[in-house]
């Protein structure tokens, strides 16, 4: 699947749930009196389209730039070694709280792929230390779907280090590595078109979304037992490198095609409750992640069509 590479407005999103795709601009007729449309007017609206598209690259650039040491191969090994704490805590595989296979944008709509597509790299991301490391290591394919190409995958060599020692830091290392080059076709996809900008945010708030919510659901089930402080960190992990990269992303109007306002304001809203009292949200804070994060995510799950 091609993406267009038309140049869209920084903040144009379309508003509400049912909205999908990118709104077209519109194309003003003239010379309704029969006479010819003055040249001066028209050399300049000409030469203002000739700037913005010039502008439109660097402006894609800079936001790529910024967003790059935040989702960098190191940040993805904090990542996963934060995953790793609830596994020390003593957690189990749930496999209910991921989302499965069944599960398809409504109507072909790009902005859900994407973040469908974030919530799968968050899954396999749990999947190194709760699921079976196969899993874990496998191409995202609706991250595939959504740069229209092929991702890399890993060698051989690599997958018999990991199947020898699963959980050990050098597996974690090549799995990052692997995510990190999966995520970076994305990113030099995102230099060239503005839609690929606005789906990459996409991607990112529903990998946030789905880290949040397993994190969350795991932290608050152990709020009353001793092993809660450490879990802090996971929390604290997710704020300081995909938070903040949301935060860019939003102020900036691009957390996918469609209710970037209202993905903005949420983003706001958990980043507050995960950073308050110094990072430690009180139970009711937690309580109020989970609902917040359940109610919004459940948006996006809805099941593919039965086959006819």
């Amino acid at each position: 699947m091609k993406m267009s590479a038309v140049a869209t407005p920084p903040m144009l999103c379309a508003s509400g749930r049912g909205a999908v795709g990118v709104v077209p601009g519109a194309v003003v007729a003239s010379g309704l009196s029969g006479r010819r449309p003055a040249a001066a007017p028209l050399y300049c609206l000409l030469l203002l389209l000739l700037v913005f598209c010039l502008s439109a690259l660097p402006a894609r650039a800079h936001v790529v730039d910024e967003l790059a040491p935040l989702l960098d191969s190191d940040a993805i090994v904090n990542s996963i070694q934060d995953i790793g704490l609830l596994k020390k805590a003593g957690f189990i595989y749930q496999p209910d709280l991921t989302i499965t296979g069944e599960m398809c944008p409504v109507d072909g709509s790009q902005d859900q792929l994407a973040v469908l597509s974030g919530m799968l790299a968050a899954d396999r991301m749990y999947a190194f230390y709760f699921g079976d490391v196969a899993d874990a290591a496998k191409k995202n394919e609706l991250l595939q779907q959504l740069v229209g190409k092929p991702l890399p995958a890993l060698n051989s060599k690599d997958m018999a280090r990991i199947r020898k020692a699963p959980h050990s830091q050098e597996s974690a290392n090549i799995l990052a590595r692997f995510r990190q080059q999966e995520l970076s076709r994305l990113l030099e996809a995102a230099r060239q078109d503005d839609q690929l900008l606005r789906l990459l945010g996409a991607h990112l708030y529903g990998l946030y979304l789905e880290r949040l919510y397993m994190a969350s659901v795991m932290v608050l089930a152990a709020a009353e037992s001793d092993t809660l402080e450490p879990l802090y960190q996971v929390h604290t992990g997710l704020a300081t490198r995909h938070g903040k990269a949301l935060e860019i992303l939003g102020k900036k109007g691009l957390l996918g095609l469609e209710d970037c306002e209202a993905r903005a304001a949420l983003v706001r809203k958990l980043q507050g409750l995960l950073t308050a009292n110094k990072g430690q949200p009180t139970l009711e804070g937690l309580r109020e992640i989970v609902s917040l994060v359940q109610e919004e995510r459940s948006f996006f799950l809805t099941p593919c069509p039965l086959p006819q």
